[in-house]
C-alpha cells in the first residue's frame, strides 16, 4: 500500500524515498533541513486477525492446526456455525483464531483417548490458532451448559481476558477483531474488548442470558469496565447481564435471522418471558443507531450427506436419493428399536427437549395419537433435556415403550442424529420462537422436507410446498408452516407433510432432489462468509483483512 506521510526532513529515517515533486529523482534529506515535504513510502500491510470466542464448536478445519482435529464440543447450531465460519475464513487466508472451552473428558471420549494420550496431545501438539480454556469447573462436563453454567461462563471469560486476547492481538501488531457468540462469550469479554478499543462483532444465536455475580470474576478489573457493562441484581448480588452487556459493548450486533430481529424490535414477545427488557432495550438502541444486522447461518460442507461419515451410505442430489434414504432409514430403525419398514414415513425431531422454546409439550400431546391414526408413520426423537430437567426424557421414554415400535426416543449423539437426518422424510419442530434454527437447513440438505411453526428463522427459510400436479403454477417450496402454538397446529402441519409423502415415488424423488439442490444454493457457506467478511472489513476501517 502507498502511504503518504509528512515528515520534517531532520527527523526522517535514512531510507529510500521519492519526492512527489520529482518522481524520477532519488532524494536524500540534507542534514538540518526544516522543510516539510510529502513522501510516498512503500509499506507492507499487516493482516488483521479475527478471534472467534464461543462456548462450543463443531469439527474444525485442519488449517486451524493439529489440535483442531480433537476439538468438538458441539451442543447445537451455534457450534456448527462457528466451525463452518472457521473453515470459510481460513480458506480465504484470513488469520482466524478460536477461543473455546476445554471439555477434556468429552474430547477424550469422542477421540477414544485415555488420560495420558490426551495429555500428550494437549501439551505437545502446537495449538496454532485454537485456544483452549481449561478449568476444573467444566473439564469433566459433556457440554458448556452442563453443571453450573454461570461458573463455566465466569471461568471462561476470565481466561479469555487475561490469557488470550492480549497475546493474539500482540502477535498481529494490535490488529484484531473480536467476534463473540452468545452470552457465555459476552459479558466481561466484550466489555474489556470495547475498553481496549478492539472492534467487537457480537452474534446472538439465542436470547438466553446469564447473570454472573461480579465476585465470580475475581482477577478481572470490573470497576474499569463499568461504563460498558449492563449490571443486574440477581440472587441478592450485583451481577453482569452477559447477553445485554455483549450487545451494549458490541460495535455491531448480528442476529442469525431477520424476522427474529424484527420481532424483538416490534415487541412481538411482550407479555411472554422470552426477551428480557435489558436485552430488548439494548437491541433497540443498536438497531436505531444502524448497528444491528442479520446474517443467516450456513452449514459446513461436512454436514452434507455426500461427506457425512455417520451414514450407512453417502449420497447427493444426483444419486437415487429415495433408494439411498431407505437404506439409511433401515439402519436407523435397527439402531433405535423402531419397526424395520423401509417404506415408513419417518418424522424426525432432532432438537433439545426444551419446554420454554421448542414446543416439546405439543409433541408429547399428539405423538402416540398421531402414529395410531397414521399407520405408515414413525416418529423419532433424538435430543437431551435441558440443564438438570430430565422430565421430558422420561415422558418420551414412556411414550416410546407404549408405541409398539412406532416411536423412539434416544439421547443425543452426533452419529445417531446425522443418521436420523439421512433417514428422515420430514425434520420437524414446534418452536415458540426461533432466532434461526438449523434443523430445517440440514434436513433440506439431506433430502427431507421440514415442518415447523411460522416464527423467527423458520419464517425466513421454510416456504410452503406447492406442486404443479396439485394445481400450482410451478413446483416450489421446501416444507410446511403452521401458525398456532398448540398441539392442533403441530398436528395440522405434520398431516400436510404426511400427505406429500404418500404421493407416488417419482413425484417425491423429483421434489426432494429439487429441494436438495436449492438448499445448497440458499445455505451456501460462501454466502455466509462473504457477509461476515464484509462486516469485519467495516470494523477494520474499510480495509481487507488479508
Amino acid at each position: 500500500m502507498n502511504l503518504r506521510v509528512n515528515y520534517k526532513l531532520n527527523k526522517l529515517p535514512e531510507i529510500y524515498m521519492r519526492d512527489r515533486h520529482h518522481p524520477r529523482q532519488k532524494n536524500y534529506p540534507s542534514e538540518g533541513s526544516q522543510n516539510v515535504r510529502t513522501f510516498e513510502i512503500l509499506k507492507r500491510t499487516k493482516k488483521t486477525a479475527v478471534l472467534l470466542v464461543a462456548p462450543e464448536t463443531g469439527r474444525l478445519p485442519k488449517s486451524m492446526g493439529n489440535l483442531a482435529r480433537y476439538i468438538s464440543g458441539k451442543s447445537g447450531g451455534l457450534g456448527e456455525v462457528v466451525s463452518a465460519l472457521c473453515e470459510g475464513l481460513k480458506s480465504r487466508g484470513i488469520d482466524c483464531h478460536l477461543a473455546t472451552l476445554n471439555l477434556k473428558k468429552r474430547f477424550q471420549k469422542e477421540n477414544n483417548l485415555d488420560e495420558q494420550m490426551w495429555q500428550e496431545i494437549r501439551y505437545n501438539v502446537n495449538p496454532v490458532n485454537v485456544h483452549l480454556v481449561s478449568s476444573s469447573a467444566f473439564s469433566n462436563l459433556p457440554s458448556a451448559y452442563s453443571g453450573n453454567p454461570l461458573l463455566n461462563a465466569a471461568e471462561f471469560q476470565k481466561a479469555v481476558i487475561n490469557n488470550i486476547i492480549m497475546p493474539v492481538r500482540a502477535k498481529n501488531s494490535g490488529k484484531l477483531i473480536l467476534h463473540s457468540h452468545d452470552w457465555m462469550a459476552g459479558g466481561a469479554i466484550t466489555a474489556y474488548a470495547k475498553s481496549s478499543s478492539c472492534p467487537v462483532l457480537h452474534t446472538v444465536h439465542n436470547v438466553h442470558t446469564g447473570h454472573i455475580p461480579v465476585e465470580m470474576l475475581f482477577g478481572v478489573d470490573v470497576d474499569s469496565l463499568t461504563w460498558n457493562i449492563y449490571f443486574s441484581e440477581e440472587y441478592g448480588k450485583r451481577c453482569i447481564d452477559s447477553q445485554a452487556t455483549a450487545i451494549k459493548s458490541a460495535t455491531v450486533v448480528n442476529f442469525v435471522g431477520k424476522t427474529f430481529l424484527k420481532e424483538i424490535i416490534e415487541d412481538h414477545f411482550i407479555g411472554r418471558p422470552i426477551i428480557l427488557s435489558s436485552i430488548r432495550e439494548e437491541v433497540k438502541a443498536k438497531y436505531h443507531h444502524g448497528a444491528a444486522l442479520s446474517i443467516m447461518n450456513a452449514a459446513s460442507p461436512g454436514m452434507y450427506p455426500e461427506r457425512c461419515e455417520h451414514l450407512a451410505r453417502k449420497y447427493g442430489p444426483d444419486d437415487d436419493v429415495m433408494a439411498v434414504k431407505r437404506e439409511n432409514l433401515v439402519e436407523f430403525q435397527k439402531r433405535t428399536g423402531l419397526l424395520v419398514n423401509p417404506e415408513a414415513i419417518l418424522l424426525f425431531w432432532p432438537s433439545r427437549l426444551d419446554p420454554s422454546q421448542k414446543g416439546v409439550e405439543l409433541l408429547e400431546d399428539i405423538a402416540l395419537k398421531f402414529v395410531i391414526e397414521h399407520g405408515d408413520v414413525q416418529i423419532a426423537i433424538v435430543g437431551n433435556g435441558v440443564e438438570h430437567d430430565r422430565t421430558h426424557e422420561e415422558i418420551f421414554g414412556r411414550i416410546a415403550c407404549s408405541s409398539g415400535g412406532k416411536i423412539t426416543y434416544q439421547r443425543f449423539s452426533e452419529a445417531l442424529s446425522m443418521l436420523g437426518y439421512a433417514a428422515a422424510s420430514d425434520v420437524f419442530g414446534a418452536s415458540l420462537y426461533e432466532p434461526c434454527g438449523q434443523i430445517d437447513q440440514i434436513g433440506n440438505l439431506f433430502g427431507a422436507i421440514s415442518t415447523n411453526r411460522d416464527t423467527g428463522g423458520y419464517h425466513d427459510k421454510i416456504e410452503e410446498l406447492r406442486l404443479k400436479v396439485d394445481g400450482a403454477l410451478e413446483d416450489e417450496g421446501n416444507g410446511f408452516l403452521f401458525r398456532d402454538y398448540d398441539s392442533g397446529g403441530l398436528w395440522h402441519g405434520l398431516a400436510k407433510s404426511v400427505n406429500f409423502h404418500r404421493k407416488p415415488m417419482e413425484i417425491r424423488e423429483q421434489q426432494i432432489k429439487r429441494i436438495m439442490r436449492e438448499a445448497r444454493k440458499k445455505y451456501d457457506l460462501n454466502r455466509m462468509v462473504d457477509e461476515y467478511v464484509s462486516v469485519y472489513e467495516r470494523l477494520n476501517g474499510g480495509n481487507p483483512l488479508a
